[in-house]
Order: C-alpha cells, then sequence, then structure tokens
C-alpha cells in the first residue's frame, strides 16, 4: 500500500497562525461533510465562514508549494480541505471514502480547484495539533500484519490510497485537529505512482552520492521518461 509521511508541509509560523485560526472559530457537526452516527462523531470548520477561508488560504499554498509532497501526491486535482477537530471520545470507524467528490454527494464548501469533479486516488491527512497534546486519535489502517497506526507531528502530513479501508481511533485525552485533502494524481494506477516515486527517490540518492555524474543523469533521465508515458494529463 502507497503510505507515505512528509514532514514540515506546514512551517513553525503557518502553523501557528492556522492554530490561532481554529481556536478562535467554531466547529460544526461533522456530518456536513459524510458519515453516519454510527460510524462518525466529530466537529468541523464550517466551509461558509470567514475563518475557514482564513485557514484555507495559509494551508492550500504551504500544500501546493510543497516539493516533497507534489513529488509523492504528484496532484491534477485537490479538493479544499476539510478542518477537522476531534474531542474526547470521538471517532471515524473504519471507511472508504467516496471514489468521486463532487458527485455522489454534494459537500458544502468542498467544491474541487481546477475541475467539476475529483477521483479520489489519493488523500493527505495533515496533523495540526502537537501529538503529544493528545492521547489516541491515530490514523487507523488494515494491512496484513494488524493495523497500522499513524500520529505525525503538527505539521507533517500522510498520503495514502483514499481506496484503502482506514479509521480514526477514538481520542482518549486532549483535542486532535487535521486538515484532510483528496487528491486527484498524474499517476491513478497505484504500480505506476508507484513506480514514478521510486524513480524519483533514485535520482535523489544518485545526486547525493554521485552529483553530476553520469549515473545521476541518466537517472533522471529515466524518470522524465517514466513520468511522460504514464501521466495522464
Amino acid at each position: 500500500m502507497f503510505i507515505s509521511k512528509i514532514n514540515n508541509i506546514l512551517s513553525p509560523e503557518n502553523l501557528a497562525k492556522v492554530r490561532k485560526i481554529i481556536k478562535e472559530s467554531e466547529f460544526v457537526d461533522g456530518h456536513i461533510s459524510g458519515g453516519t452516527t454510527y460510524n462518525k462523531k466529530n466537529l468541523e470548520l464550517s466551509p461558509e465562514t470567514e475563518k475557514y477561508v482564513e485557514v484555507v488560504r495559509i494551508v492550500e499554498q504551504s500544500v501546493r508549494e510543497h516539493a516533497e509532497f507534489n513529488l509523492t501526491a504528484f496532484p491534477r486535482a485537490m479538493t479544499r480541505p476539510i478542518i477537522s477537530r476531534y474531542e474526547v471520545g470521538m471517532f471515524y470507524k473504519e471507511h472508504v471514502d467516496l471514489p468521486v467528490m463532487g458527485f455522489l454527494s454534494a459537500m458544502r464548501g468542498m467544491n474541487p480547484v481546477g475541475s467539476n469533479y475529483i477521483r479520489t486516488d489519493l488523500s493527505m491527512t495533515l496533523f495540526l495539533s502537537d501529538s503529544d497534546s493528545y492521547d489516541g486519535g491515530e490514523l487507523s489502517f488494515d494491512s496484513p500484519f494488524g493495523p497500522l497506526k499513524i500520529k505525525l507531528d503538527a505539521g507533517a502530513g500522510v498520503v495514502y490510497p483514499t481506496g484503502a479501508m482506514h479509521a480514526v481511533l477514538p481520542v482518549t485525552r486532549g483535542v486532535r485537529y487535521a486538515a484532510i485533502f483528496w487528491i486527484q494524481s498524474l499517476f491513478p494506477t497505484e504500480a505506476h505512482r508507484q513506480a514514478v516515486y521510486d524513480s524519483r527517490q533514485l535520482v535523489k540518492t544518485l545526486e547525493r552520492a554521485l552529483p553530476g555524474s553520469e549515473a545521476c543523469t541518466l537517472a533522471q533521465n529515466n524518470f522524465y521518461n517514466l513520468c511522460r508515458i504514464l501521466a495522464q494529463v
């Protein structure tokens, strides 16, 4: 399963700005973006408020300008993020997100950027709370070896296939804030995406070990040509 952790998507300065805004904001029932009373209990920043617009402006710019995110997810289009809040006792049980955003349900304030509909190849959870400020609240995935639990430092994000079964485990202390995006990738097939990602990692490795070498140039050309063959634009 293609899961990638990306550090420092939000700078300390932008993280501080986002936290200040969300702590002054009004959150509403999280069912505005989906889920049922059985499987989901959380709060979300209302997309119809000025505070939401302020947060999104900072977060979106940081994500779009982050080189590692772009060379991991290869976004063709992204939704506006959900800004979620999980208090003690809140959770989101195992689920799979919608395959196309903007098609099967109208999510207010979630209009896709760049197209009417977005196929959800990838999701990203961008953590906004310090990991030691709350207990529980891990992003959990099924795997052949048992549950895979992810809880990152504030400002870091995890990119994962939207079609993977996942959950937010109950929070037992503190408050968990996060921003959630859905991404249509240039490489919708996971095997293709993994191949392109690995090719880029090889380029980075050779740039460190053998800068300016023939091997480095060959790896870079291979990365470009693989992108050219497989990209859907």
